[in-house]
């Protein structure tokens, strides 16, 4: 396929970023005219920083008020702020919820301009040590950064992370209420659910810029970076006109560390080890940052850098057990004298185990440049880097019990005997027909992430300028991603298996073989299978916005008229090789093996499949193969895409505060064109052919919304809003192409999908105590339509647009996702954190947090007529978190327990193919101690009490996969200079 150069948008990217240095220089000019302006009709600006008198840190959410007037600002992560007030001396008033009120008082010259600078304390924590200052202040900026809040905002700050192994945000984020988090086999958080809504339909942003995705799908992997350079990460669920509309479930945008946000040179290194006890290995952890602010240009402390760099290794090994279920009716099947028990009682028709090796790495650096030419117009440069590279080889066993059984009346019956925990084949040629295999597959995958975004801010006294310049390019490269397998099927006698359930929920099943076969006689092997497989798959986003705002002073009220425009383009590509070749039983597969004794989960390993072998001899000795020549076509064409996408935005937007009361109002349009380049692949009557083609399609959404916000009382805050967004169609089913098998069947991507659509209704109620505390409940109700799903129905001719004709009695079969599905979900959330600085003694060094979302979804599929009532994937009902930390004369605790209910993973046709994962607990616990000021020990273990991942068919006593993963220890020592 045609390869993407990266210099282009470099080069748009350059060029935009002059074009902005001289506009910010030019209207840097008018707001200096424009200051003057006001001064002269007797009115100035203030502008200054608020910061935390014992720390020093910048404090973002800080409200400035103009005493007697109805000016006021909020200040921004650098916690600087901006007012206009009359000539004379004025009063301002700041107000952080965790810190002492502050009053400063300013006499504002005839020039028009005055600088304050404002240091806030707290008598409720003076005198205590750096460690309890140091907690405290950490709590307080994502609160108070909530509170100031345009929307529905859920924020945490770096200091409140919480452990985490290896960097992942993932271990950050499901402590927050109303998000879920999946995970990987090894355990590694990779997915984001919000509010019940999957991945694909939510957003997530580095500063504010929607980041490239290399996994096929529109979510992120979490896995691809660490936290390490991020300051705070804002959970958005009810974004405002100025945020980008295709997020359904919310926003996840993590802000990175800016110098600005410190009073000086910070350098600091973290350097530690991670022990993963289930291999009893070690890897490593090193963390390295740097900040400081410098004077250049005849400024004062106006140029900012601050720079992070991360290496992360960790030992991923992990255990799973398999299990296929199949639906036995008790009517239809009366021998087995199933109608005794009360529950339904399934037979588990095959079941692998395996162990998987995977080792990964994770590099992550950014840099920060922040430079103010004066007190209204700045501009910034940022950078960021990520490599994570994994690598392992997965060995399973795999057996065959019986895969011939037909439920129908009159059907094949082969089953001897079935309980709720036993199970056993019949033997002969009409019987069960058990098999036993191997497989070997080996991972070697990297990810790199590049982004690079220039921007500024030029203000004035009633108006503001902004604009930012983005590209981003994210590559995952699959090299040596092999499997060579092979399996046993002798038929005199057949193998014959029986089954014991142990603990289905760690993987523990007996699975026994009753025909007396030899498992390690490799003549008994009837036939293998190569598949040689490597992929690139790559997305470059580049994107441009500028956004301006006017402020009306009504006198008792104040209007600000916000608008601004975006233009988003992404081009997504992938290719992929995959060769598929074939074994007999003359096959010298002793060669391709290694012996091994160990019994994993129950069952016997006997042997593990070594890829490296088998490609070795496929070079060496060719005749030992046969080239596959459909199964090939099908891997090297069907999924391969080149496609772009283009969004372009506009918005305009309106508050109006009176008092405590505010509203936000306004409404955007999104505009998307997309062109796909693909393959349609053809293998029918063995005669093989592909051919590509080019699709395309466009489609615009109107999205208004309105946002309320009432201060009830001093730190009571109610809101409540609409708005409209929208998620674009799945990229995988977007950029398929099409693939007709040797019997005529059909699979075939949807270039014609249409992003679904939700409104969505929201209302919160917040109440912050002076401790620096939050207590909070929250209703949702989201109405989601033209959600896709994929229908599969039988066909017998197709239309002359080549679309196969629905016949209940046709002899192929087709499959393609369409739009239909539709889903309301729905919930309340709880949240509540307070430090107890009232209580004597050590306790004062106690704070709790705690969330718990109460949610359901009702979602409606045309492929499926059972009556059982179905939620869309990645919903959970129940999700709660609750945190205990104690911080006391440099000591550190802290506790994390995580629960998730169960939620659906896939949902196929009937109850038989429905997969869900059961419900997840976790328990995480991280100590520290301070030694002295500067230097600190710590250690942390994830997963304390070694829980499992568990999936499963259609009911829960039917466990369709169980990962153990073990758990994760890190260890360490961090020194600031």
């Amino acid at each position: 396929m045609k390869r993407f150069r990266a210099t282009r948008p470099l080069a748009v990217l350059a060029s935009t970023a002059f074009i902005a240095l001289a506009a910010g220089t030019a209207h840097a000019q008018v707001t200096t005219a424009a200051a003057a302006a006001a001064a002269d009709s007797t009115h100035g600006t203030v502008t200054g920083r608020v910061y935390d008198e014992a720390t020093g840190q910048s404090l973002r959410g800080a409200i400035v008020r103009v005493v007697g007037s109805n000016a006021q600002d909020y200040t921004l992560e650098d916690g600087r702020f901006q007012v206009v007030v009359p000539s004379g001396r004025v009063t301002l008033q700041i107000d952080y919820v965790g810190l002492d009120r502050a009053t400063y008082s300013v006499d504002m010259p005839q020039g028009g301009h005055a600088e304050a600078n404002i240091g806030l304390t707290s008598s409720a924590l003076r005198g205590e040590d750096i460690v309890v200052r140091a907690a405290a202040s950490g709590q307080a900026l994502a609160i108070n950064q909530q509170k100031t809040a345009n929307g529905i905002v859920n924020i945490v700050s770096e200091e409140t992370f919480g452990p985490s192994p290896d960097g992942n945000i993932g271990y950050a984020l499901q402590r927050l209420p109303g998000l879920s988090v999946d995970t990987d086999q090894d355990g590694s958080p990779t997915g984001i659910n919000i509010r019940g809504i999957e991945g694909d339909y939510n957003s997530f942003q580095i500063d504010g810029n929607r980041v490239p995705t290399s996994g096929g799908g529109r979510g992120i992997g979490l896995t691809q970076f660490s936290g390490d350079g991020i300051t705070t990460i804002e959970v958005i669920k009810a974004p405002t006109p100025d945020r980008d509309g295709d997020a359904i479930g919310g926003i996840v945008n993590v802000v990175t560390r800016s110098a600005f946000q410190r009073s000086g040179r910070e350098i600091s290194v973290d350097v530690g080890g991670i022990y993963s006890d289930l291999p009893e290995k070690f890897g490593h952890a090193v963390t390295a940052q740097y900040s400081d602010l410098l004077s250049i240009g005849g400024g004062d402390r106006n140029f900012g850098i601050s720079g992070t760099i991360s290496s992360y290794q960790t030992d991923r090994y992990s255990l799973n057990r398999d299990m296929d279920w199949v639906q036995v009716t008790p009517a239809n099947n009366p021998a087995l004298n199933l109608g005794q028990y009360a529950d339904p009682v399934w037979f588990m028709e095959a079941s692998h185990w395996e162990y998987d090796t995977r080792v990964t790495k994770t590099l992550t650096g950014n840099l920060n440049l922040d430079f103010r030419t004066d007190p209204f117009n700045s501009f910034y440069a940022r950078f960021f880097y990520s490599n994570a590279d994994r690598r392992g080889v997965k060995y399973e066993t795999d057996i065959d019990i019986d895969t011939r059984f037909q439920d129908a009346v009159g059907g094949r019956k082969t089953y001897a005997e079935l309980t709720p925990d036993y199970g056993r084949g019949t033997p002969g040629n009409a019987g069960s027909r058990g098999s036993r295999g191997w497989i070997g597959t080996e991972d070697d995958r990297k990810t790199s992430l590049f982004s690079a975004n220039l921007g500024g801010r030029h203000e004035s006294p009633n108006s503001l300028l902004t604009y930012d310049f983005f590209y981003s390019r994210n590559k995952q490269t699959t090299t040596n991603d092999n499997e060579l397998n092979f399996v046993m099927e002798p038929d005199d006698p057949w193998l014959l298996f029986e089954y014991h359930l142990i603990n289905p929920s760690r993987g523990e099943v007996e699975i026994n073989e009753l025909s007396g076969r030899d498992p390690t006689d490799l003549s008994l092997v009837t036939e293998g299978e190569l598949i040689l497989n490597n992929s690139v798959r790559t997305e470059d986003v580049f994107s441009a916005r500028a956004d301006f705002e006017r402020k009306f002073d009504l006198g008792a009220s104040a209007f600000t008229l916000k608008t601004g425009a975006k233009y988003y383009r992404s081009t997504p590509r992938f290719d992929q090789v995959a060769d598929v070749y074939s074994m007999d039983d003359a096959f010298p597969y002793a060669q391709v093996v290694t012996p091994n004794n160990a019994v994993i989960l129950g069952g016997n390993k006997y042997f593990d499949v070594n890829p490296a072998k088998g490609v070795a001899l496929l070079r060496s000795n060719p005749d030992l193969f046969s080239y596959e020549e459909e199964d090939s076509l099908e891997g090297n064409y069907f999924e391969d895409y080149d496609a772009s996408e283009e969004t372009a935005a506009g918005y305009v937007m309106g508050t109006w505060r009176l008092g405590g009361h505010s509203v936000i109002g306004g409404v955007r349009y999104e505009h998307v064109n997309w062109k796909n380049t693909n393959y349609q692949v053809s293998y029918l009557d063995g005669d093989p052919s592909f051919e590509q083609v080019k699709q395309g399609d466009s489609y615009g959404h109107w999205l208004p919304s309105i946002h309320f916000r009432h201060e009830l009382a001093p730190n009571l805050i109610m809101r409540e809003s609409y708005n409209r967004s929208y998620g674009r169609p799945r990229l995988s089913e977007l950029t398929a192409g099409r693939f007709v098998n040797e019997d005529g069947d059909i699979v075939d991507g949807n270039p014609n999908l249409k992003p679904a659509l939700s409104d969505n209704f929201d209302a919160q109620l917040e109440y912050y105590t002076d401790s620096g505390g939050l207590y909070s409940v929250a209703v949702f109700y989201k109405n989601v339509k033209n959600f896709s799903y994929t229908q599969v129905y039988n066909f017998s001719d197709v239309d002359a647009g080549g679309i196969p004709i629905f016949d209940p009695e046709g002899d192929f079969e087709y499959e393609v996702p369409l739009n239909g599905s539709t889903a309301k979900n729905y919930g309340i959330e709880l949240i509540a954190r307070q430090r107890f600085t009232f209580l004597p003694g050590p306790l004062r060094g106690l704070s709790a947090s705690v969330s718990a979302t109460f949610s359901d979804s009702e979602a409606t599929y045309p492929n499926r007529d059972d009556d059982r009532k179905l939620p869309v994937p990645g919903f959970s009902k129940f999700l709660f978190n609750a945190s205990l930390e104690w911080a006391w004369k440099g000591f550190e605790i802290r506790g994390d327990y995580i629960y998730r209910d169960d939620f659906v993973e896939g949902l196929g046709d009937s109850i038989e193919s429905d997969e869900f994962f059961a419900a997840e607990k976790r328990v995480d616990v991280r100590a520290a101690y301070s030694f002295a000021k500067n230097l600190k020990a710590y250690a942390s273990v994830t997963n304390l009490t070694n829980e499992p991942q568990v999936s499963y068919s259609g009911y829960r006593q039917f466990v369709e996969d169980a990962s153990i993963t073990g758990r994760k220890f890190r260890f360490g020592f961090e020194y600031k200079f």
